[in-house]
Order: C-alpha cells, then sequence, then structure tokens
C-alpha cells in the first residue's frame, strides 16, 4: 500500500510538472508595440447611486467577442494602470455567465450567439435553430414583432455567427447566403456591419447563386445606406438604415455609430432593442496578438461608455455588456517598470470554456447578478419587455 501510494504520488508529481512546462511553453508573456487610446473614466460611485428598478423601454446589448476575463484585464492595466478601471467596470451590476454549448463544453459563436439571441442552447455551428433544427425565435425578432425598434450592427462580417444568431436561422453558420437573405427580409431598423458580398449577384461581384440583389431589395423595401455615423445622422429618421464598413480600425467607429443609432431608434414611441458586436477581441485571442487584444477590448469600451451616456440621458435603458466566450485563454499582469506595458500569456489559439463577466446598467440590471446560464440572458430581457421567448 505504501509503495502504490509513493507510485502515485510521483506520477502526479511528474504530471503536474510536464503540465507546468508545457503551460509554460504555451503561455510565454507578450506586451504591447504601441499605446491604444482609452473611453475616459467612469465615476462608479454615482452609477451606484442611481435607481435600477423598474423595466426599461430600451435594451442595448453589447457582445465583446471573445472578451475573457483576462482581455478585460490587460486592456485596464495598459488604459488605466490597474484592472477594473474601464468604464463598463463601473456598472454597479457584474455577474458571470456560463457558456457551454448543447454538444461542447467549448462554445464556438454560432451556439453562443444562439444563447445569447434566443434563449436556447443548441450544437455548435448552429444559428437559431435547436440542435433538431427547429426554428427559435430571438429576442430581437420578438422586439420587432412587439413593435419596438430593432438594430443590429457588428464590426464583423455582418453574416457572422453572432449577429446572424438574432435575425437567421440555418443548420450552419457557412450559410451566408442564407444568413443574408433572412437579414434583408427581417424589417429591423438597422442593419450595419461588414462583408456585402453574401448580398450580392455573383454579376455585381458577390457570391450569391441565386441571381438575387439583396441590397437592391432593401432600397426597394425603403432602406437607406450609411458607412459613417456623420452619414447616417443625416438621413431621414423616418427611414430603415443599413451600411457595409470594411474598415473598422477606428476604437470608437462602433460608439459613433451607436450613439446615432441609439438616438434614431428612441424616436419609436414602444422603445428598441439594440445588439452591437465587438469582434476583435476574438482576434486578438485566435493570433494571439497583445495590440489586438487590447485594441478590441478597447474598443467595446468605447461602445459602452457611448451606450452608457445615452442611458444617463435616458434613465429607462438597460445596457448589458457581456461575452459570447473567451477566447485565448489570456492571463494578465503588471509591467512595474512600465506601466502601459502589461504583460500578456495566451494559453490558447482557440475559445476556451471558461465563464465570461456581465455588466448592466439601468433599470433590471440587478437580474443579472451571480453565476448565469448564457441562455438566462435573453430570457430576462424578454421578461422585461413583458413577452415570452419560445420554449421546448
Amino acid at each position: 500500500m505504501q509503495r502504490m501510494s509513493r507510485f502515485l504520488f510521483v506520477v502526479t508529481v511528474t504530471f503536474f510538472a510536464v503540465f507546468v512546462v508545457s503551460y509554460a511553453a504555451a503561455a510565454t508573456p507578450q506586451t504591447l508595440r504601441q499605446d491604444h487610446p482609452a473611453a475616459p473614466p467612469v465615476d462608479a460611485a454615482k452609477l451606484a447611486g442611481i435607481p435600477r428598478g423598474g423595466f426599461p423601454r430600451n435594451i442595448i446589448l453589447i457582445i465583446g467577442d471573445g472578451m475573457g476575463q483576462g482581455a478585460i484585464n490587460f486592456a485596464s492595466l495598459h488604459a488605466h494602470g490597474a484592472p477594473g478601471r474601464l468604464s463598463f467596470e463601473q456598472f454597479p451590476v457584474r455577474g458571470l455567465a456560463r457558456t457551454a454549448s448543447a454538444d461542447s463544453r467549448v462554445t464556438d459563436s454560432a451556439a453562443s450567439g444562439t444563447a445569447l439571441a434566443c434563449g436556447r442552447k443548441t450544437n455548435n455551428g448552429m444559428i437559431g435553430m435547436t440542435p433538431d433544427r427547429k426554428k427559435c425565435r430571438s429576442v430581437a425578432e420578438l422586439a420587432r414583432a412587439t413593435g419596438r425598434a430593432v438594430g443590429v450592427m457588428t464590426s464583423d462580417q455582418l453574416t457572422g455567427a453572432t449577429p446572424a444568431a438574432f435575425l437567421a436561422h440555418v443548420p450552419s453558420r457557412k450559410m451566408a447566403q442564407e444568413i443574408a437573405a433572412d437579414m434583408a427580409s427581417s424589417g429591423v431598423q438597422a442593419l450595419i456591419g461588414a462583408g456585402a458580398r453574401p448580398f450580392l449577384p455573383e454579376k455585381s461581384g458577390g457570391v450569391r447563386k441565386d441571381g438575387r440583389d439583396l441590397i437592391a431589395e432593401l432600397h426597394a423595401a425603403g432602406y437607406v445606406q450609411a458607412v459613417t455615423p456623420a452619414a447616417l445622422r443625416q438621413l431621414p429618421a423616418d427611414r430603415p438604415v443599413f451600411g457595409f464598413v470594411e474598415d473598422w480600425s477606428n476604437p470608437e467607429l462602433l460608439a459613433g455609430f451607436a450613439t446615432v443609432l441609439c438616438d434614431r431608434l428612441g424616436r419609436d414611441p414602444e422603445g428598441f432593442f439594440l445588439m452591437v458586436e465587438g469582434c476583435d477581441p476574438d482576434r486578438g485571442g485566435h493570433s494571439n496578438d497583445p495590440d489586438r487584444s487590447a485594441h478590441g477590448v478597447l474598443s467595446v469600451d468605447f461602445l459602452a461608455r457611448a451606450a452608457l451616456d445615452y442611458a444617463l440621458a435616458h434613465p429607462d435603458t438597460l445596457v448589458v455588456v457581456t461575452a459570447d466566450h473567451e477566447t485565448g485563454g489570456i492571463s494578465a499582469a503588471p509591467n512595474r517598470e512600465n506601466p502601459r506595458r502589461p504583460f500578456i500569456a495566451y494559453s490558447a489559439k482557440g475559445h476556451t470554456g471558461n465563464a465570461v463577466d456581465i455588466f448592466a446598467f439601468g433599470p433590471g440590471a440587478d437580474r443579472f447578478r451571480g453565476v448565469l446560464e448564457n441562455t438566462d440572458i435573453p430570457k430576462i430581457f424578454a421578461e422585461l419587455f413583458r413577452f415570452r421567448l419560445d420554449q421546448p
């Protein structure tokens, strides 16, 4: 028995040593090559004193693709010299969301997007459908069906997995042409993102095999187009809008568009639902690129600050910031010699199964405390909007 115990001890120590060496080799600390602008500080005490009761008229959901706790800490260390200083980290309510999909502990953006949009777990790769291929309506679709204005915006492809989950229903995230068709016929008030080709026929430089020109169909349905926040502000307030923007390198661009969209959508007497995704935290994690990681989180923070400013001016607005999953297995640490160059270590180039943060401000925010499933987030939205998501 004693010999067996000694053997297990040796095996355990050896395994642990191999694990540590392997982890260290995969997670060599890096730092930034350049500085990145950041949103101005927010007074957390002021936000904590604002009442959070009642029901919101408007809901703004901000999704940082792949934006886990490590990336958030890294961006805050770079921008403010300490963790916990980003704008959305000053929101008075903080929770955690578990992210596993129906068929994997580690989700992809299609399954997590469907969870955040529809309140249902599905298999990786599936958009707006349950594992048995039944369509599930999203909180965005139900908000529109109940008379509210709806906007979907992303710095990724408009047919990317996260925005698609709010307006499309397909068994595979690779079905960009079908996703584009669902989006074009959704009837929402705003569609802004990159990637026009799935909306255009091949003869017009697109990839559509059916010959449909969905951009022409959008124009025929009354939509008008804008590719900058300034142009968007000049469009007639009563017209739905779309825009294909290919360069999102300006970290304040999402915030600029969101400011104008909130003003436009807020004119609806029934209120609005707006989902905005920032995709660069995910890209930074996949590429193990510190500058992309910092830029991605800080662009989401600019966006969150813009949404917060709108909510402060319109107290019937709920703002929720979260992520669809974590990417890169990121950890961060301060650099005592150069605080603007904190250290970051990546332990993966793909997604992880880590839980992600939820930050909330406004009426109904207290519902997001504690540890939730990602599917709980749209269910709470539905309850606050007084309608019911599709249930099994």
